[in-house]
């Protein structure tokens, strides 16, 4: 079973790890440079939410929110999530969609948009998809890919 807990220093080891690996695979978020972890717990620190799911005093994966834009467009959320490679595919990623969805209207937020969902991510906009997220606009070839590849990709959204 799992347990979702609000941020707390102690797992800000793995969850730097985590989002160092998914930037390392360079497929799906795009910043290339690593986070030291007193850079990366200063950029939690700005969130509005972040949130992790503990298996086992291991973060299996966690997601952190904030404004999509600033004063007239605050009032929808942005969402980063990310999965530790060892609990994907066991079916724990929609929980963090679920969890960050409600976390976010109890927030305030009226509405969350993806600004830069890779179009190969079939698995994520799958889970998006259930969750009533529409693909509002398409940036054609407006992800590079690690391979130096150009993906496009896609801009998400949905009412909460």
């Amino acid at each position: 079973m799992f347990t979702f807990e609000n941020y707390h220093p102690k797992y800000l080891a793995q969850m730097t790890a985590i989002w160092n690996d998914i930037l390392e695979d360079g497929n799906a978020f795009p910043g290339e440079e690593l986070f030291t972890q007193d850079a990366f717990e200063n950029y939690l620190m700005e969130q509005t939410i972040v949130r992790s799911i503990i298996i086992e005093n291991e973060v299996a994966g966690f997601y952190i929110t904030h404004p999509n834009n600033i004063g007239r467009c605050n009032h929808v959320a942005n969402t980063s999530y990310c999965m530790n490679k060892a609990f994907r595919g066991k079916k724990i990623f929609p929980h963090l969609v679920q969890d960050s969805l409600e976390r976010a209207k109890e927030s305030g937020f009226q509405g969350m948009q993806f600004n830069a969902v890779v179009a190969s991510n079939k698995a994520a906009i799958h889970t998006y998809e259930k969750f009533n997220f529409g693909i509002v606009g398409t940036i054609p070839s407006g992800f590079r890919l690690k391979d130096g590849i150009y993906s496009d990709m896609y801009i998400m959204y949905r009412s909460l």
